[in-house]
């Protein structure tokens, strides 16, 4: 068995025991006394540095308490800067149709990449941006974002992955939907883990929007199941919380969310321009699941 088979063995281990948001607290409050030491030492070495790419208007504080209490908020904008340098690459660089390594197309070759799959294509997704495009290894080093993910994992926190894809307009089937998570469900990366999603392109209600439950993170109003991810309709999600806890979260390009999606979230399909997105995403295990890395 190689390391990445002993790696997803591992990795459903930990979706099948921490299914229930009790035993999550358990495992996490572990942990927490197991890494007490190591997270004091990393959480000394931020205080004072400086951050290349935010202007601080939120405190640490502030924001980890968000996230707590609705599981997701909004963060700091990007800098004009950084989001540039990120939309070059995605134009100069092949995506990939369906997350699929076979499938690789320029953004300007969108078109013909359909008429070959014949259908409209959803999602694209580029692979090894982290170490293609240094502007998203010196981001993900900031320290603002690391003491930001240190402070709500109360652990030393490891970056698991790195990911940019396109959302375009398309008349998607209801597989393809289901495929790129454009149904309300949570993820179940590790025992806590944090993400943040940074809008390259300027999103509005109709560019596909991402879309979040607050405070589902805390308040279990759905039936959960043992065995596989559940999906759950717009529907269940309004009877159970409500429509004023549906959060879309729009903004211009630079546009932050910070969120820990064990939060009940979404994508949603654009019926207006395509979307651009950058995810990093923090936690204190790394199951060598959700990288990019092809």
């Amino acid at each position: 068995m190689g390391y990445g088979e002993k790696m997803n063995y591992r990795y459903q281990i930990m979706r099948a025991l921490l299914k229930r948001k009790f035993v999550r607290d358990v495992f996490w409050y572990a942990f927490r006394v197991f890494k007490f030491i190591s997270y004091r030492r990393f959480l000394a070495e931020l205080v004072g540095k400086h951050s290349d790419f935010f202007y601080k208007t939120k405190t640490v504080e502030f924001v980890v308490s968000g996230v707590r209490k609705n599981g997701g908020i909004e963060g700091p904008s990007l800098s004009n800067d950084a989001v540039d340098l990120v939309y070059d690459y995605a134009m100069t660089h092949e995506c990939f149709a369906d997350r699929d390594a076979e499938h690789g197309f320029m953004f300007s070759e969108y078109d013909a990449i359909c008429n070959s799959l014949g259908k409209e294509v959803l999602v694209a997704q580029y692979f090894n941006v982290s170490d293609r495009l240094p502007i998203v290894g010196q981001l993900s080093e900031d320290p603002y974002l690391l003491e930001i993910a240190t402070q709500y994992l109360k652990a030393v926190p490891k970056l698991v992955g790195v990911n940019l894809w396109w959302t375009f307009p398309a008349e998607a089937s209801a597989e393809d939907r289901n495929k790129h998570a454009h149904v309300f469900h949570y993820d179940l990366d590790d025992v806590k883990f944090i993400k943040f999603f940074f809008y390259i392109t300027d999103v509005t209600e109709n560019d596909g929007p991402h879309v979040y439950v607050k405070e589902s993170n805390r308040r279990i109003l759905y039936k959960n199941t043992w065995i596989r991810s559940k999906r759950f309709s717009d529907q269940e999600v309004i009877d159970a919380y409500g429509e004023e806890s549906i959060v879309e979260v729009i903004g211009p390009a630079g546009s932050c969310l910070i969120e820990d999606t064990i939060t009940l979230h979404k994508g949603s399909t654009s019926i207006g321009k395509p979307r651009l997105l950058l995810q990093l995403q923090y936690a204190i295990n790394d199951f060598g699941t959700q990288n990019d890395y092809k």
